[in-house]
């Protein structure tokens, strides 16, 4: 509990400088009790982490598990640790994670504003929240669920696909390692270091339950099973390449209604063949577009990544080197400089 409360105020002091100061123009449109208190949550956190230590409440075995496996995977990647105890110790809450409120312009695709948002809140105010955005600010915005936040304890939405959890148990992770150096903390800087961030959290991830899928354990099976696309199954991701795509086309000819008809369209092309997905527009593509191994993105920083991570001798000599750029102009550098190497 002491080697928690540490990391835990660590955390506080290192992450107060890094916050994002950019969503002061959708704070106001939001009512106060529909705001995401961080600290609120983790003073809730710390009781609850008390109270499951010395068996006030029961702890999830399967959470449990699943924490256990991802810390003997970073132990086996060679990952940092302090007196044989990695750093930061990984430390999770599954439950109600908030939802977040992205703001982006409609005449393009580009992530702006954003604000956590109390999981509890009901359909009719997010849909109050999006009208009044784009009615007074000429905004395209989207109240979203997302899967954690790297808080400390990281908050990780509830699900039973184990796999799942262990995947977002590993992206958060990396994201409360890397607040430590420059990398974790220029998230805000710019969109671009924003998305080298979580997509680099995603592939990390992806390399762990790699790795871990070669051993034995008991949730192998719930873990490590691939689901193969039947024949004639829906192809969600060319369809959401070519919805993008389409998209893009239309913004840049200025036919922003067309790019949002178009948009409404899909999400009911979408639903009808079993994802649920409430609402796509620019803000829901600016979101998912961070990460570049999206379907939705368009960008190429999830191939430079795998590329430059698996150029280097381990998994963890490349986290060493990328964790210490500080802008967009470092990152290109570093990729630029191990492909010269490379050939």
């Amino acid at each position: 509990m002491i080697r928690f409360l540490t990391l835990f105020f660590l955390f506080q002091l290192t992450l107060f400088g890094c916050q994002n100061n950019n969503d002061s123009q959708i704070n106001d449109i939001v009512e106060n009790k529909n705001h995401f208190s961080i600290f609120k949550y983790e003073i809730n956190s710390i009781k609850n982490l008390f109270l499951e230590r010395y068996g006030f409440i029961e702890a999830d075995n399967e959470v449990e598990e699943i924490k256990k496996l991802l810390i003997d995977e970073l132990y086996n990647q060679d990952m940092d640790y302090i007196f044989n105890i990695i750093f930061p110790t990984p430390e999770f809450t599954v439950g109600n994670s908030p939802k977040l409120l992205v703001t982006s312009p409609r005449n393009k695709i580009e992530r702006q504003s954003e604000l956590l948002i109390n999981s509890k809140i009901d359909l009719n105010s997010i849909e109050k929240i999006e009208k009044k955005i784009k009615d007074e600010e000429n905004l395209s915005s989207v109240v979203i669920d997302i899967g954690g936040i790297a808080a400390y304890p990281a908050i990780v939405k509830e699900s039973n696909n184990p796999k799942k959890l262990f995947l977002t148990f590993g992206h958060e992770w990396l994201h409360q390692y890397l607040i430590f150096y420059p990398l974790g903390r220029s998230y805000f800087s710019d969109i671009k270091m924003k998305e080298i961030n979580e997509t680099l959290a995603n592939i990390f991830s992806e390399k762990l339950l790699i790795s871990l899928c070669l051993k034995e354990f008991e949730l192998k099976e719930a873990i490590c099973s691939i689901k193969y696309k039947e024949k004639n199954e829906f192809d969600y991701s060319n369809f959401m390449k070519n919805l993008r795509e389409d998209v893009d086309s239309f913004l840049l000819k200025k036919k922003i209604l067309a790019a949002e008809e178009l948009m409404k369209e899909a999400t009911l092309e979408l639903n009808n063949n079993g994802y649920n997905i409430r609402k796509i527009n620019q803000a829901w593509f600016a979101f998912n577009g961070t990460y570049a191994d999206s379907p939705s993105s368009t960008s190429n920083v999830d191939s430079e990544l795998l590329k430059f991570i698996d150029n280097q001798s381990s998994l963890k000599e490349a986290i060493d080197k990328l964790k210490n750029i500080k802008s967009s102009k470092d990152y290109y550098n570093l990729i630029k400089d191990s492909a010269e190497i490379k050939k």
